[in-house]
C-alpha cells in the first residue's frame, strides 16, 4: 500500500524579494505570495486529499490554508518541516555575508551541502529532520494522499536524500520556485518514487518569483542586485555628504519644495539615530552606497506604529529592484523595536511615491492635511497574525 505526499514550498515571502536570510525567522506573506498562494490551492481543489500538513511557520501555514480550505480541511502543523536554522545569520540581509561572512558565504553558494551558519544548521541536517517527519506523516496517513507544505532548503534537502543523491550532488535537486510542487510516492518496502519535482507550471510568468529575479538555475543564485545596510557615520565627511545630498532630493518630490538647511536635515536625521543608530543607513551596493532609508523613530515613538522617514537610491542604481530591500531593512529594525505596523505619508502630489509602497504592500489608512499639502497615511501589518 503506497502513500502520496505533494510536497510544496511555501508562497513568496517577504525575505524572497527583500532579499534577506529566512530561515526559521518568521515571515510573512508578499502580495505576489498571497497570489500564489490561491493558485496552487486552485491547483489542487480538483484532486483529493486526505489531509493538508505544514510547518508551523506563518508563511507555510498560510500556504497551507489556501490548499486545504477548498477541501474542508484543518492544516495540521509539525515543527519538524521547519525551513533550516541559519543561525547567526537569520534576518540578515544576504548581501551583507559576503562582506562579514566572505569564506563561509563561498561555501553557502558553491558548496550548500557544507555550509552551516554560526548556531545553526546545515541544509541536509533540515532535509533529513523534515523527511523523517514526513516519513512519520506517512506511516500516519498511510494509503491516503497528502499535501504537506514546507520551505526551500529544507525541500532541496529533502528531495537530494529521498533521490539516494550524496551531499555533494545536491547541485542535481536545484532551487524550487514559490508554491513548486514535488510528487512522492511512499511504499511499504520504505523506498521512495518521485514522479517529478520542483514544478511551477501553476505559476503564469509575472507570478513566479524566480521570473522576477531573473533567477540563474546554473549559478544557483538571484542575478538580480542586493543590497546591505550600514548606519550612516555622521563624523565620516563622504557620509555626511552624501546623506545630505540624497535628502534634499526627497524633500523636492514630498514637500514641493526644498526649505531645508543642511543643519535641520543632520539635526533631524541625528534625532533619529539616537533613538536607534540603524535608523538611517545606506544601502550598500558590494562596498558603495547605493542609496539612504531612514526610519522616524520619534513619530510615534510610544506607539506599536514604526514611521518610515524618507528613501532615496541613487540614479545610477534606480531600476534594478532595489526598493523591496530598502522597506524590508525597515520592516527588520521596527520588529526588533517591537512595531507591528509599518507607517508611511507620501504626499498626494507625488504619485509615484504613493505606488512604491502600494506596490511594496501598503494599504491605504485615511489621509491628512497641513501647510506642506496632502499626505496619503499607508500602513502595512509587519508581525505574523491570523487576524
Amino acid at each position: 500500500m503506497s502513500t502520496t505526499i505533494y510536497l510544496i514550498r511555501h508562497a513568496e515571502a517577504e525575505g524572497n524579494i527583500e532579499r534577506r536570510c529566512h530561515g526559521q525567522f518568521d515571515s510573512l506573506l508578499t502580495q505576489r505570495g498571497l497570489q500564489q498562494a490561491e493558485i496552487v490551492g486552485e491547483r489542487f481543489r480538483g484532486k483529493h486529499l486526505d489531509a493538508v500538513y505544514s510547518s508551523d511557520l506563518w508563511r507555510a501555514r498560510h500556504t497551507a490554508m489556501a490548499i486545504a480550505k477548498p477541501h474542508g480541511l484543518p492544516v495540521i502543523e509539525r515543527r519538524g518541516l521547519r525551513e533550516i536554522d541559519m543561525g547567526e545569520w537569520e534576518d540578515k540581509a544576504w548581501a551583507e555575508l559576503p562582506v562579514v561572512s566572505a569564506e563561509l558565504y563561498d561555501t553557502w553558494v558553491n558548496r550548500p551541502w557544507l555550509c552551516r551558519a554560526p548556531g545553526g544548521e546545515t541544509i541536509m541536517e533540515a532535509g533529513v529532520r523534515a523527511l523523517e517527519e514526513i516519513r512519520r506523516i506517512a506511516e500516519e496517513e498511510a494509503g491516503h494522499t497528502v499535501a504537506v507544505v514546507s520551505h526551500g532548503s529544507a525541500i532541496r534537502g529533502m528531495l537530494t536524500r529521498a533521490l539516494g543523491l550524496r551531499d555533494d550532488e545536491m547541485m542535481q535537486v536545484g532551487w524550487g520556485d514559490n508554491t513548486c510542487v514535488a510528487k512522492l510516492i511512499f511504499h511499504d518496502d520504505g523506498s521512495i518514487e518521485i514522479p517529478y519535482r520542483n514544478d511551477n507550471s501553476h505559476l503564469p510568468p509575472e507570478l513566479s518569483t524566480f521570473h522576477s529575479l531573473k533567477w540563474s538555475d546554473s549559478a544557483d543564485v538571484p542575478v538580480s542586485p542586493q543590497m546591505w545596510f550600514r548606519p550612516v557615520d555622521w563624523d565620516n565627511p563622504e557620509d555626511k555628504a552624501l546623506a545630505l545630498a540624497l535628502f534634499h532630493e526627497i524633500y523636492w518630490p514630498t514637500y514641493g519644495r526644498d526649505t531645508y538647511t543642511d543643519e535641520q536635515i543632520e539635526a533631524r536625521l541625528r534625532g533619529f539615530q539616537e533613538i536607534c543608530p540603524e535608523a538611517v543607513s545606506f544601502g550598500m551596493v558590494d562596498r558603495e552606497p547605493g542609496g539612504i532609508i531612514a526610519m522616524n523613530t520619534v513619530e510615534n515613538r510610544n506607539t506599536d506604529i514604526g514611521e518610515m522617514g524618507g528613501t532615496c537610491i541613487l540614479k545610477k542604481y534606480r531600476g534594478f529592484g532595489f526598493g523591496p530591500q530598502l522597506i524590508g531593512n525597515a520592516v527588520s529594525v521596527y520588529r526588533r523595536m517591537g512595531k507591528k505596523v509599518l507607517q508611511a505619508t507620501p504626499a498626494r502630489h507625488n504619485p509615484g511615491a504613493v505606488k512604491f509602497y502600494s506596490r511594496n504592500g501598503f494599504e491605504p489608512f485615511g489621509e491628512y492635511t497641513n501647510e506642506m499639502g496632502t499626505f496619503a497615511v499607508l500602513r502595512r501589518v509587519i508581525v505574523p497574525t491570523d487576524d
